[in-house]
């Protein structure tokens, strides 16, 4: 028995000393990695629409509106707050890929704003 032991003991042993080496690498991980860059100026965004092709009313202050739905408008000459509340319900819904219901509450919000 003694015999079966002394493998299972070095087995211990190593491991040990590996586990050991992890823990001290881990505790001074902070003094081996060099610091994180963090880039100046604003942070990125997920997606975002090209702004040099819109022109007119600034679509996203509808609440529901982001940069992708006021780009898809702009493209389907819908630029402004009165031609999106001008402009059909269906017209719009099919221009941005929205619902209808959707649709009626962005040309609600946009009389409101013009």
């Amino acid at each position: 028995m003694g015999v079966m032991n002394k493998p299972i003991k070095q087995v211990l042993r190593i491991g040990g000393v590996v586990i050991g080496l992890g823990a001290a690498v881990w505790a001074l991980r902070d003094r081996l990695l060099p610091a994180p860059q963090i880039p100046d100026g604003p942070p990125p965004r997920f997606r975002s629409a090209d702004t040099s092709v819109m022109s007119g009313d600034d679509l996203t202050a509808v609440k529901g509106i982001g940069p992708v739905y006021a780009e898809r408008l702009v493209e389907a000459d819908i630029t402004t707050f009165a031609e999106l509340v001008d402009a059909g319900v269906s017209a719009v819904s099919e221009a941005a890929g929205v619902s209808e219901s959707t649709a009626v509450s962005w040309m609600e919000q946009a009389d409101s704003l013009s």
